[in-house]
């Protein structure tokens, strides 16, 4: 009986080693695994550099894009993807499934992206994917950054070297297959990286319309708006009572829920977040392609229209002035007004993500006559678009499930955008609800 002990006893510690060893060998394995995986990986810094003192060049200093005569040229901007390889496979198919149909369903001539195009560790894996799937629609396509690129272990210079290796994507596309990965990471003697322009030329190669691409970049908390008790100290905006700006930055006055909440609060908010902003070299750049393409254009005024992902300050004074036009009952869907105003913002507290400081970069559009569309991603279930002093200010549909987004189906989907012979725009929201 002893002995029959000893040799279950053994056979007992011979099973617990071998678990152990088991163990041992699979933590092994998944660490080296995840340090090849998440291993930080950086891609090369632009060498491109603009030169203001010379005129845009447009065989040099961006890509082009043709237009056919007889028909409108058509744009989709997929917003806040959010695509990541940490998401089960069928939430991955799920999602470019989403993308696929809203391609079959119009006859495009460019894809955009408008930032946080995948988000989580294992962005290698992501954007190697996100290449695959978005490549294979035969179409081409163009993408900028959001916020949650930079926070992944990749940085975006490298991600923008895997772009370049896409067949379809603008910057390998058509007559630009010759251009060099500087000129895709945009000047670096500006801010931020991945800011490049799209020229659309028709039959004539002329330019009918230019797309700006461009970097908002991420968090960035040295903004400090001042607080101020008298709203006499700013200046006032125009229809909306007790709003006004100050040295940058927009003040507007608590709202009954804020008081209802804290009944102590007295002077004026200010309005929006620590999201960054476009910055003053990024803003001359633009004037710099801009004055560049007029001059091209016999120096008439080229329409254009610019896509990045944080929305501007402005964003914000022209909802609160929708907002009033609206009916009790607005679904969201219906044209109110005259300029064609549609879609509702329904984040909750702040409801528009913008940065505090405003950077001045609205105005020059306004300075410059030439954009008249900025198109933006980042709040998820904002869909609004709204004219606000000439221009249109538009929230692109979120087109993934990933992060938070609306389960209803009601903001899902892509946004148009068509530009005519002349480089008029007309803008659209693709509504299509994720099939579960």
């Amino acid at each position: 009986m002893g002995k029959f002990k000893d040799i279950f006893a053994n056979r007992k510690l011979v099973i617990i080693i071998a678990v152990v060893v088991v163990v041992v060998t699979l933590c092994l394995s998944v660490a080296i695994a995840c340090g090849v995986l998440f291993t930080p990986a950086k891609g090369d810094s632009s060498s491109y550099v603009y030169d203001k003192t010379k005129d845009f060049d447009i065989a040099k200093d961006g890509y082009v894009i043709n237009k056919s005569d007889d028909k409108d040229f058509k744009v989709l901007n997929i917003a806040d993807l959010q695509m990541s390889s940490m998401y089960s496979l069928s939430q991955n198919k799920r999602n470019y499934d989403l993308v696929k149909k809203l391609v079959e369903q119009e006859k495009l001539d460019l894809i955009t992206f408008t930032g946080d195009n995948f988000w989580l560790y294992n962005a290698k894996a992501a954007t190697k994917k996100f290449i695959k799937n978005i490549d294979a629609l035969g179409v081409p396509w163009a993408a900028v950054f959001g916020n949650h690129e930079p926070e992944s272990e990749v940085d975006k210079n490298w991600i923008i070297e895997q772009f370049l290796k896409a067949e379809n994507c603008i910057f390998n596309y058509g007559e630009n297959d010759k251009r060099t990965k500087d000129l895709a990471k945009g000047p670096n003697n500006i801010a931020g990286v991945g800011n490049y322009v799209i020229n659309v030329l028709n039959s004539d190669s002329q330019i009918v319309h230019t797309i700006f691409m461009m970097d908002s970049h991420s968090n960035n908390s040295d903004q400090h708006p001042e607080y101020f008790n008298n709203k006499d100290a700013g200046k006032p905006i125009d229809g909306l009572d007790g709003w006004f700006t100050n040295n940058g930055y927009i003040y507007r006055p608590y709202n009954e829920e804020e008081l209802s909440k804290d009944n102590t609060l007295t002077g004026y908010k200010a309005v929006g977040t620590n999201y960054d902003y476009i910055k003053q070299t990024q803003i001359e750049w633009y004037e710099w392609v801009v004055k560049g393409v007029q001059k091209l254009n016999n120096d008439v005024v080229v329409p254009s229209s610019t896509y990045f992902h944080i929305p501007l300050p402005e964003f914000n004074i022209a909802y609160a002035k929708y907002e009033k036009t609206l009916p009790e009952d607005y679904n969201g869907r219906d044209v109110i007004g005259a300029d064609g105003n549609f879609g509702l913002n329904r984040e909750e507290g702040t409801i528009i993500c913008s940065p505090y400081y405003n950077s001045g970069f609205f105005d020059k559009m306004k300075e410059l006559g030439s954009t008249k569309d900025v198109i933006v991603g980042h709040d998820h279930v904002n869909d609004s678009s709204i004219v606000y002093d000439g221009i249109r200010l538009t929230y692109g549909l979120k087109t993934g499930d990933g992060c938070y987004w609306d389960k209803s189906g009601m903001v899902s989907g892509g946004t148009t955008i068509t530009i005519d012979n002349s480089g008029v725009t007309k803008t659209t929201h693709k509504y299509l609800p994720f099939e579960k």
